[in-house]
């Protein structure tokens, strides 16, 4: 699961009490709180760009520091916070690498992922917290389109009011708004689902009618422990075998 925050400037509007970004926040840090320890949760933020706060992991208190140092930035680019997600989901599911030689031999370029055939899901899913207030590059419903080339539901969280708010930034005047089509576009286009959130208490009930795909990550277990446990076991009895048998011990 990742939890990709819109930390544009406009998220620093006030028509989500205390604002959009801090309503989100409170949320968010119930929701981590009130998952399994199976589900692997990642933060990303965007504004003008993406990039990855926290990679997936079950370490609540790990996943809570990195969105409480979330704090408002410049633009909007949905499409650059899909495509961090996507990158961050990618990152966590990857091979470990081999072990690095010296050569002078070229690269072999990276392949390209394969598209899953329509209707398939991987285990993970995008949760887009945003105002939908869109303005800067690539074309946020291009970057969906990679989501569900990549199996990967996006779940599309509206804040902020469709009425809007007047924001003073730097100087300037800017009147911002909840952008719900665009929002609803990317959820339906990738199979997930839109949510509105027009207030703190409505956003609270959104996290909990998400219904995320939990991530089951295989782990290593050490059996060596269990073999030497083992043969103590058959050792002592071998032993009371022998005493008893024999009246010594071996």
């Amino acid at each position: 699961m990742i939890l990709a925050f819109d930390i544009s400037g406009s998220m620093a509007a006030d028509d989500l009490k205390p604002t959009r970004m801090e309503a989100a926040k409170v949320a968010a840090r119930d929701f981590v709180q009130r998952q399994p320890s199976t589900v692997q949760i990642g933060v990303v933020g965007f504004s003008d760009n993406g990039f990855t706060v926290q990679a997936p992991t079950n370490n609540q208190d790990t996943i809570l520091a990195a969105i409480n140092r979330l704090t408002p930035q410049r633009g909007t680019s949905l499409g650059q916070g899909i495509l961090a997600s996507l990158k961050t989901i990618a990152v966590a599911n990857a091979p470990p690498p081999a072990p690095s030689l010296y050569s002078t031999m070229t690269p072999t370029p990276v392949p390209s992922p394969t598209p899953v055939p329509p209707g398939t899901f991987i285990p993970a899913a995008i949760v887009l917290l945003t105002d939908g207030d869109n303005n800067e590059a690539p074309n946020p419903l291009m970057a969906a389109q990679n989501a569900v080339d990549r199996g990967v539901r996006i779940y599309t969280v509206g804040i902020g009011s469709a009425a809007g708010t007047t924001l003073h930034v730097n100087g300037f005047t800017v009147h911002t708004k909840l952008d719900e089509e665009t929002l609803q576009q990317i959820a339906q286009l990738t199979q997930g689902t839109y949510y509105n959130a027009d207030n703190q208490q409505e956003l609270r009930k959104i996290y909990d009618n998400l219904n995320p795909q939990l991530v089951i990550k295989p782990e290593k277990l050490e059996i060596t422990s269990l073999f030497a446990g083992a043969s103590i076991v058959m050792l002592l009895i071998s032993g009371a075998f022998s005493l008893l048998w024999f009246s010594r011990v071996p």
